[in-house]
């Protein structure tokens, strides 16, 4: 498994970022509109056991396995660090079934548009979700520090968590039952997915970032 080390910065300006990020002369990547699943058993022994098993659905579709380090070292807890698995998938929904076939269930689903950019060597991912936008950075923790710093993150606040205990922390804060997902709703999606389509002909990969403040479907 390789070692993923990352770090979240909340609430953005992500027109901001992106102007400072042509600036600095990152790389843009890609641009879509992501679907996740995680999967578990009944009894939620994955969690249990620190493991997180994820299918997700954007340009291509992707099976993820992460987990907490074996490593005795001390880790440092600035970042999130995981050990990580992940394959190709060409029929997601065939995977799906697998999945389900062996006893595993869907216990959270969560969708997102991702702006990913490349920076020396450091993966910047601009991220809208239903109920936050974030800047994901993925790295060294040199390469993380050097970067936030560089695009003005450092001065906000950050996070070690995962989108799903992100959400269910948001909706502790409104005092609103957990739900066991975030999608956008059916005109959100409709105008975000327009926005990219019309971000990827005008070869603007800034174009996207709007607040997704759409009536409810």
């Amino acid at each position: 498994m390789s070692l993923e080390v990352e770090k979240k910065y909340l609430n953005p300006n992500l027109h901001a970022v992106c102007e400072r990020l042509l600036e600095t002369g990152a790389t843009f990547c890609s641009l879509h509109l992501e679907k996740n699943w995680l999967f578990d058993t009944p009894e939620r022994r994955l969690r249990a056991a620190k493991i997180l098993l994820r299918l997700r659905r954007a340009d291509g579709a992707t099976l993820t396995v992460k987990k907490k380090p074996d490593s005795v070292l001390p880790l440092d807890p600035r970042f999130k660090v995981l050990e990580e698995l992940e394959t190709n998938v060409t029929d997601p929904a065939s995977m799906r079934a697998i999945l389900e076939l062996l006893g595993y269930v869907i216990v959270f689903q969560y969708e997102k548009i991702r702006a990913t950019w490349q920076w020396q060597s450091c993966a910047i991912c601009l991220d809208t979700l239903p109920f936050a936008q974030v800047v994901e950075l993925e790295g060294t923790p040199e390469s993380i520090e050097r970067t936030a710093c560089r695009l003005g993150l450092d001065r906000l606040a950050s996070s070690t968590w995962n989108y799903m205990r992100m959400y269910q922390e948001h909706c502790r804060t409104l005092g609103q039952p957990e739900k066991d997902s975030f999608l956008f709703s059916k005109t959100q999606r409709n105008t975000a997915l327009t926005a990219l389509r019309e971000a990827k002909d005008a070869l603007s990969p800034c174009a996207v970032f709007l607040r997704l403040d759409f009536p409810e479907a």
